[in-house]
């Protein structure tokens, strides 16, 4: 399972056949291969393959009931891109770097109560001398090369890297088969028991809900005590959230706005 740990270096596992290069069922390598011993020794240029993505597919079904309502075909730009792991990496130490507060901050000899006198006389005691009890090698002293916060580890990304990530997180969770698009998002109450029972249904352990505007209340005040369940706006959809949990739930809101918002910036 691909997780935001993963991505930092702990563990990652990726399924195996998102990293296929194949266009329209011919092994990419393999067409290279022939290219370049048919042109060995001639001064043509070799044909230049792009990546062509597989077409993608989904089933709709119902939020309340777990029901197969239809399928879906889904844009294979955004469920069917590569699986950049290097920009999933930038994303997430970037959005990481955003959430640090940076007020940490230690006290200096200076700023350290107390100390403002010599504790005993320069010569005659038989001791080392010393100007101050709050030194930095006193117990209670000030601190030396200590964080000096409030500080800011904010810096800008490419918007075009960002919407790649994001591209590539929502492949990633069709390849291993964690996405779900439902008819809605919408629930009659808003008792935390009820939504319970929808996550036994539907065996989810951590998950995702984003819907396409605004979010329903009920859904909201029954997932609010639930700490592996985490509910977004489509436009709020970022990187870091779609890793930190097992499974995404769509709605078909949700979905329609994210092809609008990433079918722009190809590169």
């Amino acid at each position: 399972m691909l997780s935001a740990r993963g991505i930092c270096g702990h563990r990652c596992k990726v399924v195996g056949a998102l990293f296929g290069r194949y266009i329209h069922g011919i092994d990419c390598n393999t067409q290279l291969d022939q290219a370049a011993s048919s042109h060995c020794g001639s001064e043509e240029k070799s044909p230049i393959f792009h990546y062509a993505p597989p077409p993608q597919q989904a089933w709709l079904k119902s939020f309340l009931t777990g029901k197969k309502l239809g399928i879906l075909d889904l844009n294979p730009e955004i469920f069917g891109a590569p699986a950049r792991i290097d920009v999933l990496h930038r994303v997430v130490v970037w959005q990481r770097a955003k959430m640090r507060s940076g007020t940490a901050k230690t006290k200096d000899r200076g700023e350290v109560s107390g100390g403002g006198r010599k504790p005993y006389p320069q010569k005659g005691s038989g001791r080392a001398r010393q100007g101050s009890i709050r030194a930095p090698h006193y117990r209670g002293g000030g601190v030396v090369h200590g964080p000096r916060g409030p500080v800011s580890y904010d810096y800008t990304l490419p918007k075009k890297v960002c919407k790649m990530g994001l591209r590539t997180a929502l492949s990633v969770k069709q390849a291993q088969g964690d996405l779900l698009i439902v008819d809605s998002l919408e629930l009659s109450s808003l008792k935390t028991k009820g939504f319970m029972s929808l996550m036994d249904l539907h065996e989810w352990k951590s998950v995702l809900l984003v819907d396409g505007g605004d979010l329903d209340i009920n859904l909201c005040r029954a997932t609010a005590n639930l700490q592996k369940v985490d509910v977004l706006p489509s436009r709020g959809l970022n990187v870091y959230s779609i890793l930190l949990r097992d499974s995404l739930v769509l709605s078909l809101g949700a979905l329609r706005m994210l092809e609008e918002r990433l079918t722009t910036d190809f590169f």
